[in-house]
């Protein structure tokens, strides 16, 4: 109920705007005068504006330490990258082994004090949703060295050290031994997936599914299960 109402104030101020393009095109000359705003969208827009000010600002969580991105690994990185890969496996009620993503995609870091709805919004601004890709163990074993030539990126289910040459070695992917003959399902974004962030491995992976979940309601969901936020890194990506 709350993600609908969201949308449909979005769709308001979508025909409010397309109501003031089509008004000034009619206008011979320009005027500097501000067209004053139609009263019945108006009312329809006051009549949510409660609503969604209370959506937008309930509590998902509590954030204990500052949590920003980081390399080769980071409290952040690590955060979002479980998200993605816990949320698909409830979703899809099966074991999901890799999650990763890129930093580009968010916009903030957390600060202590209340996260709410709101600053989900502002940290993932993008509406893009989950997207779960079938891949085997060479094929995975290329996105890890793609992580690997980066420096390090938000990635969950694998651990392994990056060499002086930026080369992945020891790598696991779940405590055990990265099988090029397997076949492993990795959590992302529909973006990435998509031909964005910095993964090529990610792109035109032929067996995916696409799941009803957006990235916003990911980390929400994740956010309040977690109920408080901390600083904490396990090594999962090393020097």
């Amino acid at each position: 109920m709350s993600y609908r109402i969201i949308r449909v104030i979005g769709f308001c101020f979508l025909l409010t705007g397309c109501a003031y393009f089509s008004t000034t095109t009619e206008i011979e000359q320009p005027t500097s005068a501000y067209p004053e705003p139609d009263p019945q969208m108006a009312r329809q827009l006051d009549a949510y504006r409660d609503s969604m000010n209370s959506v937008m600002g309930q509590k998902v969580a509590t954030v204990q330490d500052t949590l920003k991105f980081g390399k080769p690994e980071s409290s952040l990185n690590n955060i979002v990258a479980d998200a993605l890969r816990f949320q698909a496996a409830s979703t899809l009620r099966q074991f999901v082994h890799v999650g990763i993503t890129g930093e580009e995609s968010f916009k903030l870091y957390f600060v202590p004090g209340k996260l709410t709805v709101r600053d989900v919004y502002e940290f993932m601004p993008y509406n893009n949703h989950l997207v779960v890709l079938s891949m085997s163990g060479e094929k995975l074993m290329t996105l890890i060295e793609q992580v690997a030539d980066m420096g390090g990126a938000p990635i969950s289910g694998v651990r392994f050290r990056i060499d002086e040459d930026g080369n992945p070695n020891s790598v696991l992917v779940n405590a055990q031994v990265l099988d090029p003959d397997e076949t492993y399902l990795v959590a992302t974004s529909s973006w990435a997936a998509n031909g964005g962030d910095k993964f090529p491995a990610l792109w035109n992976v032929s067996d995916r599914s696409d799941l009803e979940l957006s990235i916003r309601e990911v980390y929400i969901n994740y956010f309040k299960n977690q109920v408080e936020l901390t600083a904490s890194t396990d090594g999962r990506i090393r020097r």
